[in-house]
């Protein structure tokens, strides 16, 4: 997948203590086949799977001072001493969340797992954010009292948030409160597609497998890719001493139009892609990533319930991106 920006997001081990530290969430929780997207209810008044339903989507919550980017990152601190954040957007796909903060104007990201907790009567009490470092899993945010409601044929979350975001952006936990968000819009193909169309077989969380270019396997140049960075002084990206390449590579697509690409287990930490992608045409077997004026291609060579297999037309060569679930 061609990196159109890579934000690097240092381990955060140092700056949280071993109580900050949580098990990976491993409780099997059910996924609805075919999501309803313009499902309402009160979280504390359902069960797991129909809580998914229900806070499944993209909301907003700028009060109209989006960034107008969706590539973001936390915890490497790169404004010194920030004096201002603000809430973004959340989004909730099947697996994943994705919540976007800004601060001082520029946008930053948190990804990773969520879970949603329940009382001895079965129903959701609570949504916990896990954010994952060097093999460690702490909980960066939990909403409670999560309440989506239909009016106007607008449909609009509300919550109460406490946040235990890292040192570097302490400034953001001031954000813990109550709030308003409305849901926006998902793709065309989330309500036209059926289950045997790509979009419906596309929209999850893939691993990746190998990188094969113009013939050639790539794989351990790709995974090594987290090591290099940019010198200004010579204007080339540079080996960085040391570093171990990542071990994990994993790209997710949401049916509201945005794909993460997440690099896990490299010495140099965790990188994150966000940003959004589009069907090419109805046939949804090429897609745009990014900016559609960058006319940057993907496509869809095969794909099933667990593989997938995506062509991209690099410097004048075909890389092939292999992909399972």
């Amino acid at each position: 997948m061609n990196k159109i920006l890579y934000i690097f997001i240092l381990s955060l081990v140092i700056s949280c203590d071993s109580n900050d530290l949580e098990d990976t969430p491993t409780d099997e929780q059910p996924t609805s086949q075919v999501m309803d997207l313009e499902a309402t209810g009160t979280l504390a008044n359902e069960t797991i799977e129909k809580a998914k339903e229900i806070i499944y989507g993209r909301w907003n919550l700028s009060n109209g001072s989006e960034t107008g980017s969706s590539n973001m990152s936390i915890a490497k601190n790169t404004i010194v001493s920030p004096t201002s954040c603000g809430f973004e957007y959340i989004e909730f796909t099947d697996e994943n969340y994705i919540l976007g903060f800004v601060v001082d104007g520029e946008p930053f990201v948190a990804f990773g797992d969520y879970k949603l907790n329940e009382d001895s009567n079965g129903f959701v009490t609570s949504v916990d954010l896990y954010f994952e470092i060097e093999g460690f899993t702490i909980i960066i945010a939990s909403l409670t009292n999560v309440v989506v409601i239909e009016e106007n044929n607008e449909i609009f979350a509300t919550f109460t948030i406490e946040l235990q975001v890292p040192d570097e952006f302490e400034i953001c936990n001031d954000l813990e409160g109550t709030y308003s968000g409305e849901k926006e819009e998902a793709m065309d193909e989330s309500y036209t597609s059926d289950i045997n169309s790509n979009h419906y077989l596309l929209v999850h969380t893939w691993t990746l497998t190998s990188v094969i270019e113009d013939g050639k396997d790539i794989t351990s140049d790709f995974y090594a890719d987290v090591c290099y960075d940019y010198n200004p002084e010579t204007d080339d990206e540079e080996f960085v001493e040391g570093c171990t390449p990542a071990t994990n590579i994993s790209l997710t697509f949401s049916s509201y139009g945005t794909y993460t690409f997440m690099e896990t287990g490299s010495s140099e930490g965790m990188f994150i892609e966000t940003d959004t992608w589009s069907w090419y045409d109805d046939s949804q077997t090429s897609f745009y990533v990014g900016n559609l004026d960058e006319n940057f291609i993907i496509t869809i060579e095969s794909i099933n319930e667990s593989d997938v297999v995506f062509s991209a037309e690099e410097d004048g060569m075909t890389v092939l991106y292999n992909f399972n679930r």
